[in-house]
């Protein structure tokens, strides 16, 4: 494992990496350190310099994320730049698989759906049937892992395939706790697809 060094609160701490990812990466700490989920360190070896976030911790790991990472930029939009997204057609954003099932509901019509996918733009979901509509904002429920988050979407796309219709869905809301959740859901996903 190569070693790293840490500022953190002003402190320096060593750790090595166990994993890493442009994406991501995962440090084990030989000595305890108080680090908190959202908070900012930079790391540091002999070659580079990074400035992370703290995504998940326990007692002799840390996750973290480049700052300028693309998962930080999957949030609720206003329609002004959804928009001007949306029409620059050469432009292309990375965006991240989920494959997991989750509900859409609206006046209390509850439909279940697979949510493919994910980016800054918002989640693309498949249904068997045409009973999603056009510019509506609709409840949703996504599962991700152990936990659910529920993001308000509205639906701005739709693509007929073979068996199933696709939408592409502007994340209308999203409280900070699931913006969370999801952000490290993401990543837990990505480590496991790698592994």
């Amino acid at each position: 494992m190569k070693e790293i060094q840490m500022l953190y609160k002003g402190k320096v701490h060593k750790g090595e990496i166990a994993y890493e990812q442009p994406d991501f990466m995962e440090i084990s700490l030989p000595d305890e350190a108080e680090y908190s989920s959202g908070d900012a360190i930079i790391c540091f070896d002999r070659f580079r310099r990074w400035t992370m976030k703290v995504m998940r911790t326990a007692t002799s790991r840390i996750i973290v994320a480049p700052v300028n990472s693309e998962i930080f930029q999957i949030q609720g939009h206003s329609p002004i730049a959804y928009e001007e997204l949306y029409r620059q057609e050469d432009k292309v954003f990375k965006s991240f698989k989920l494959n997991t099932f989750g509900t859409i509901s609206e006046d209390f019509k509850i439909r279940s759906v697979r949510f493919t996918d994910v980016s800054r733009l918002g989640f693309g979901l498949e249904v068997d049937d045409f009973s999603v509509r056009m510019n509506e904002v609709y409840d949703s429920m996504i599962i991700c892992d152990e936990e659910t988050i529920h993001p308000k979407l509205i639906v701005r796309y739709a693509h007929i395939l073979e068996k199933t219709i696709r939408y592409g869905c502007e994340i209308k809301s999203i409280s900070s706790k699931d913006l969370h959740k999801l952000r490290c859901y993401l990543l837990t996903k990505q480590f496991a697809q790698e592994v």
